[in-house]
């Protein structure tokens, strides 16, 4: 695991830029729950969430972060709201259940992500190149 890319590295050498992009998370949160929330409450969140990340889920990285509030969104039923207890929920089950895996060798569901994000990207790039070389 490379840990530059970990929340507590971000947050020791960049607080500003870690804060953006939780920002950006949150918000991304909310369109996906269809809400419009004011941006100073985002902004609330914003300061909340990246002090969360930094003392309990500072091993973290910041796309792990992005995926598990995403698949804790997906995974619920009913409607819910984003909030402290929300997102502590979604990471702490994703922690829990990444933490399970590896004590049972298996793969992590967040790595098998990362792969196929990481081949798309290949094939985009590839056909980018293909596109310059043809036009």
């Amino acid at each position: 695991m490379d840990k530059s890319k970990q929340i507590w590295y971000l947050w020791k050498t960049d607080v500003k830029s870690l804060t953006t992009e939780c920002y950006k998370i949150l918000q991304e949160l909310y369109i996906q729950l269809g809400q419009k929330p004011e941006s100073e409450m985002v902004v609330l969140q914003t300061n909340t969430l990246v002090e969360d990340l930094a003392t309990k889920y500072s091993r973290m990285e910041l796309d792990e972060v992005k995926f598990a509030l995403n698949k804790g969104l997906r995974d619920n039923d009913p409607p819910i709201f984003i909030n402290v207890p929300t997102w502590n929920k979604f990471l702490r089950d994703y922690k829990k259940s990444e933490q399970y895996r590896r004590q049972c060798n298996a793969i992590e569901e967040y790595t098998i992500y990362k792969k196929r994000m990481e081949s798309f990207g290949k094939i985009l790039k590839a056909r980018e190149i293909k596109k310059i070389k043809n036009g």
